[in-house]
């Protein structure tokens, strides 16, 4: 189960990163609740990537 919801964490920022990639540049032309969604998006996922990373170490130090 934990690897099920690894993976969805590491899937939900793949898909956030792409979306936001198209979002910023000089092209770009957001609202601010438009850039205000994206930062929390983009955030949640980072704190989800950092929980998966840090639990996998946690895995490795106890073997």
């Amino acid at each position: 189960m934990a690897d099920q919801i690894e993976e969805q964490h590491l899937t939900n920022a793949a898909t956030v990163l792409d979306l936001v990639q198209h979002m910023y540049g000089p092209e770009a032309r957001l609202t601010a609740a438009e850039a205000l969604y994206m930062l929390r998006r983009t955030a949640e996922c980072l704190a989800d990537v950092i929980d998966v990373a840090r639990m996998r170490g946690e895995r490795l130090a106890s073997e």
